[in-house]
């Protein structure tokens, strides 16, 4: 009769370690979503870091709908972040404010050589 017990409440605790497990999992998996991005190089820097120059001016409205389509579609941005070594954005202005906008707080960029 012990054994029918222990068996049930094993059965029982596997079932919730599952359930918190798998979701532990989904909770996970989007935070690292918002932490890669399509360059399978480079390093990962927090958004915040990033200075913007002042030469950066708006960007057109159907290139950034292009861009963010892009986005939608694939998963990952069109182009990368370059920043130089002061962490001065240097190109990919789009992606930069299209990561903002989409909450990410770390995203993989490339340094200027």
């Amino acid at each position: 009769m012990k054994l029918k017990i222990f068996k049930k409440l094993k059965k029982k605790a596997e079932e919730i370690i599952d359930k918190k497990t798998e979701k532990y999992a989904q909770e996970n998996i989007s935070i690292l979503s918002k932490i890669i991005n399509r360059p399978s190089k480079g390093e990962i820097v927090k958004i915040n870091d990033i200075q913007i120059p002042y030469k950066f001016t708006v960007p057109n409205k159907n290139k950034l709908l292009k861009r963010e389509n892009y986005y939608k579609k694939y998963g990952y941005f069109k182009s990368t972040i370059v920043l130089n070594k002061n962490n001065v954005l240097v190109d990919g202005y789009t992606t930069y404010l299209l990561a903002l906008n989409y909450g990410y707080e770390y995203i993989t960029i490339l340094r200027e050589e």
